[in-house]
């Protein structure tokens, strides 16, 4: 079995290399993940060092561990807290994502994700340090944390304009500060210390009141003793949290970021190892195939069908365990990669050294290496050990067998998976969703798999015609359709990737067109107001600012909104509040009961969605509660009609004052005609000028933005389409170089009666190309079914149905390259073979 391997060195890599690939990529995914997360950990450790339990409001709508705190500890229970038994000393704070600062160039500073926190200055404390200056004394006078001070390009004694809560307001840059250990930030944020009475005014919206309260305890006193004194003390209406419980719930607050990077890598890995199974599965069976002979002779020496069986699935283990162990090394690799591009776009040194290899990511990478190599090689293996000794004097090879029960067994799948999916669009079997939708999805692709082998040699025969009749054009088509199940199995590699990046391509694009035809036909505002993506859940504009819009010569109408997160009838969901009459106009809303009118304190219009959870109508009233006005019960003015264009509550605007901010984010503007478009676009642009954080796009614009998260999406699948193209590319290049070890005795023969190298390498290619482009349109088929399977499942307005024809040409175009590049090794192997030794080879 070591000679075995030894013999086929290049084969068995090709084989290796799939599995290295998708272990890499799952052993990266983990490290990458527990390395981030332990750096995080021992972060909020080390901002929380001075503390032993931490005392922090209770918000029923949103987190508070980051972004924007709305629920506050007031001045009367942070004094309390301070005389429970056991506390040595309670310091109140405030920290709150939104203090934006203006840089020279008259632009908010930009963050890549960690917040921009304005906070009360409570002094030095061992883990903040001053390096220049001094701490805010005036109301005036603010402090900047050193990574802030570089990027504005301030120093002690600069006037510094900052936005928060309230519009921009200068102050004077008292000090610049930085913590322990050198750094200029401990997680990348930018932070804005004011004093305490500034802070709370500006960042909480109210004196009094504070985001926490930092306790230490009295010696000989206990985290949790003193955890239970204070709950105790101040009622249940607050969070009180020991340092471990604070510093766990500071990480979680990261943990939805890890794992959605845990989760794309590992999908790459899945994708990786179920191509993989494929190749390894085509290339086993091909080597048991061409070692008939040679098994035949160990079972005619006496080995019986266990040995063989072990000795197959040993190689088959071995190569398993030999690539996933490279995989891991590789993965280590990638995981430290991971760590530094966090830091580099965080701007964040985290307090990890190297990387984290935990015991189960060990484990489980070479146990998935393993097991999906021995799983590949299992029947291939099966088939070896019933190889009979009498085949040791027979030269000709094993015909393959018939194809009629794995055809018919491939139609009965195909067929149960597409009944899935029209049971599904029908509404007959609608719940679950997953096993419906993701049922059907995985048998028609099953199916196809399984029907792949019947269906290659008339398509690969069609593909063929296309390179004309010449000789190598010829041998190449029929070598392709020689052995169907081989050349299935290889394509099957490709049709996976190409599969998902067509289906995804399909629902994308359906989604786009969907998007654009509720903005061209049901949303008449041609220009709107907008607030900048990073600006953060407090930037935005004066709703007052409506009327000045109005006033605009060319507007007809105009509706400023608020939004906010709050809960309504039970459930978080998005609410917005704005003039109802307006709101109707811009978006073509109708009343299903009720009528849209101006609404006053307590009055709610609840959209269709939420209008049919709630079971309401005009006259119910409804529970409500906003991130800083509390629980409110709303009376019920109207219900509207399904809208493509409009979701969400629309709440009044004397309750929306207990939205996080009191700034509208968007305001929507109708024109009279659209030659006054741009005249309108300039007006608005000179209204907002000074407003640093809002921008005026038009529909197109705004559609774009819409839309760029299908984009990503679009990305990502095409990621996986590359790297499922890379994998299958491995399996073509394997296939071919192990068919023309299988046919070195005729490849000598064709060249003896006057093929030349150059005819030999058009030969290869051919057949590469043939495989690949079959391997794709396979996929592009499957994808295009199951993309438009899912866009009438899902269907609504925001879905109409487009098959992205240029992105399906682009993809052929690419499986064409990629079948020539896959032929270089191929075909330089077949075209350098020795003719007398070729025609000799056994």
């Amino acid at each position: 079995m070591l000679r075995g391997l030894l013999a086929h060195k290049l084969r068995l890599l090709l084989s290796a290399l799939a599995i290295i690939l998708g272990t890499m990529f799952m052993s990266g995914a983990f490290i990458a993940g527990d390395t981030i997360a332990q750096g995080f950990t021992g972060l909020f450790s080390t901002i929380n060092s001075d503390l032993d339990v931490q005392v922090t409001g209770k918000s029923e709508v949103s987190d508070q561990q980051s972004g924007v705190v709305t629920a506050t500890v007031p001045q009367s229970v942070a004094d309390t807290v301070g005389t429970v038994d056991g506390v040595e000393k309670a310091t109140p704070q405030v920290a709150s994502d939104g203090a934006r600062v203006i840089g020279d160039n008259g632009k908010v500073i930009p963050t890549s994700g960690p917040p921009r926190l304005g906070v009360g200055w409570t002094g030095e404390d061992g883990l903040l340090e001053l390096r220049d200056g001094t701490g805010p004394t005036q109301p005036n006078q603010v402090a900047l944390s050193a990574n802030l001070a570089e990027q504005a390009g301030k120093k002690v004694g600069d006037q510094v304009q900052v936005i928060t809560l309230q519009p921009e307001k200068t102050f004077t840059v008292a000090g610049i500060f930085g913590y322990e250990g050198g750094r200029d930030s401990l997680a990348g944020e930018m932070t804005v210390a004011f004093t305490m009475p500034v802070a709370q005014e500006l960042m909480l919206g109210k004196t009094g009141a504070y985001t926490s309260v930092d306790v230490r305890a009295a010696s000989g006193v206990s985290d949790s003793e003193l955890k239970s004194r204070i709950e105790q003390k101040i009622g249940p209406g607050y969070d009180v949290r020991t340092n471990k419980e604070a510093t766990e719930a500071a990480g979680n607050s990261i943990q939805p970021f890890i794992t959605v990077l845990k989760t794309g890598l590992t999908v790459f890995a899945l994708i990786a190892l179920i191509v993989a199974i494929f190749l390894i599965f085509n290339t086993f069976s091909i080597l048991v195939a061409q070692r008939t002979r040679e098994l035949a002779l160990y079972r005619s020496f006496g080995a019986s069908k266990q040995q063989v069986l072990r000795s197959v699935l040993t190689e088959s283990a071995l190569l398993g365990l030999v690539a996933a162990l490279v995989g891991l090394i590789i993965g280590c690799g990638v995981g430290w990669l991971g760590k530094k591009g966090l830091e580099a776009v965080s701007n964040t040194n985290l307090p990890v050294t190297g990387i984290v290899v935990k015991p189960y990511v060990v484990i489980v990478t070479l146990l998935v290496g393993v097991l999906v190599t021995v799983i590949s090689a299992l029947v291939p293996a099966l088939r070896a050990s019933r190889v009979p000794p009498i085949a040791a004097m027979r030269d000709a090879a094993v015909p393959d067998k018939p194809l009629k029960k794995l055809t018919i067994a491939g139609l009965i799948v195909l067929l149960i998976g597409v009944a899935f999916l029209v049971l599904r669009l029908t509404k007959v079997w609608k719940d679950p969703l997953w096993l419906v939708l993701g049922g059907g999805a995985l048998l028609v692709f099953i199916g196809v798999i399984m029907l792949a082998p019947v269906l290659s040699r008339p398509v690969t025969r069609a593909l063929g015609a296309l390179f004309g009749t010449s000789v190598p054009a010829r041998l190449g088509t029929r070598n392709t359709g020689r052995n169907p199940r081989r050349t299935a199995l290889t394509a099957a590699a490709l049709m996976i990737g190409v599969t998902l990046a067509t289906a995804g391509g399909v629902f994308a694009s359906s989604a786009k067109a969907g998007l654009t035809d509720v903005f061209t036909n049901d949303v008449k505002a041609q220009l709107i107001v907008q607030v900048d993506f990073s600006a953060g859940a407090t930037a935005g504009f004066d709703p007052g600012m409506q009327k000045q819009i109005r006033e605009i010569p060319g507007v007809t109408q105009a509706a400023a909104y608020r939004t906010d997160t709050a809960r309504v009838g039970g459930q978080t969901t998005q609410i917005l509040a704005g003039d109802p009459a307006a709101t109707a106009e811009i978006f073509t809303l109708t009343p299903a009961s009720g009528d849209i009118r101006p609404l006053t304190a307590g009055e709610i219009i609840l959209d269709d969605a939420t209008a049919k959870r709630l079971n309401a109508t005009a006259g119910s009233t409804v529970d409500i509660v906003t991130a800083r006005g509390g629980p409110k019960q709303e009376k019920v003015v109207a219900t509207l009609e399904p809208s493509s264009a409009w979701s969400g509550p629309l709440l009044n605007e004397t309750d929306a004052a207990g939205f996080t901010s009191p700034n509208a984010q968007a305001a929507y503007v109708q024109v009279a005609s659209d030659d006054q478009i741009e005249s309108v676009r300039t007006q608005l642009e000179s209204l907002f000028a000074d407003n640093k954080e809002v921008t005026v796009v038009d529909q197109s614009q705004l559609l774009s933005t819409v839309t760029s998260v299908l984009d990503i999406v679009l990305v990502i699948l095409n990621i996986m389409l590359g790297l499922a193209i890379v994998v299958a590319l491995l399996g073509v290049v394997n296939t071919l170089l192990l068919s023309i070890y299988e046919r070195t005795r005729e490849i000598g023969m064709i060249r003896a009666i006057g093929l030349s190298r150059g005819s030999t390498a058009r030969m290869i290619t051919v057949e590469s190309i043939l495989i690949s482009v079959f391997g794709a349109l396979l996929g592009m088929v499957v994808g295009v079914g199951l993309g438009v399977a899912a866009v009438k499942i899902f269907g609504g307005d925001y879905l109409r149905l487009t098959i992205p024809w240029g992105y399906l040409i682009a993809t052929l175009i690419l499986a064409i390259v990629a079948g020539i590049l896959a032929a270089v090794l191929p075909a330089i192997r077949a075209s350098r073979l020795n003719v007398l030794e070729a025609i000799a080879y056994e």
